[in-house]
C-alpha cells in the first residue's frame, strides 16, 4: 500500500510544464468569492509545507516544489468546505489546470497531514439536541392525535385532528 506522502510526492515529479504557472490565493479568493478564507487558506499551506517537508528524507526535500498551483487549490477547497462555503470543485480543478485525480491525490495528503487545520467535520448531530422551530405544526400523519382513536380513512367518520 503506498502511503498519501508517497502518492502525492509522486505527483511533484509527474506535474506538467503547463501546470506550473502560479496561482494566487487572493485570485482564487476574488474568483469563488470567498475572499475571508485567503487567511486560512495561507496558514494551512504553510503548515501542510512545512508537515510534508519534515516528512520527507532530507535527500528529497530540495526537489519538493509547492508553487505548482494544484496545492493552493486544494487548500482553497478544503477551507472553504470546513467553513460550510460551496465551492464548483470541477470549476476549481480547471482554474488550477489539475487532473481530478492529482487534486484527489493533495487533497488526500492535505487532509493526513493538517487534519487539525483542514478536518471537516462528519459527525452527525443528536436530533434532539439540534433546536429547530417546534411551533410548527408536524404534517406527518404518525404525528398527530386523534381525539376518539378514529382512523383516517375514507370510510370511518371524520376525525378532528389535533397538533402536538
Amino acid at each position: 500500500m503506498v502511503s498519501s506522502i508517497e502518492f502525492s510526492y509522486k505527483t511533484f515529479s509527474r506535474a506538467s510544464p503547463s501546470s506550473r504557472t502560479k496561482l494566487d490565493i487572493r485570485e482564487l479568493g476574488i474568483q469563488f468569492g470567498c475572499v475571508r478564507l485567503i487567511p486560512f487558506v495561507k496558514k494551512g499551506l504553510s503548515l501542510y509545507k512545512d508537515r510534508f517537508l519534515a516528512s520527507l528524507p532530507s535527500s528529497k526535500q530540495a526537489s519538493a516544489d509547492f508553487t505548482r498551483p494544484v496545492f493552493t487549490t486544494v487548500a482553497f477547497y478544503l477551507c472553504a468546505k470546513k467553513h460550510k462555503l460551496k465551492i464548483d470543485k470541477v470549476r476549481l480543478i480547471e482554474v488550477c489546470g489539475t487532473s481530478e485525480s492529482e487534486f484527489s491525490c493533495v487533497s488526500t495528503s492535505m487532509k493526513d497531514l493538517c487534519h487539525d487545520v483542514f478536518e471537516i467535520s462528519s459527525e452527525k448531530k443528536d436530533p434532539k439536541e439540534v433546536k429547530g422551530n417546534r411551533e410548527l405544526p408536524d404534517v406527518l400523519p404518525e404525528k398527530r392525535k386523534f381525539d376518539d382513536g378514529g382512523y383516517l380513512s375514507d370510510e370511518g367518520p371524520e376525525v378532528t385532528l389535533h397538533y402536538l
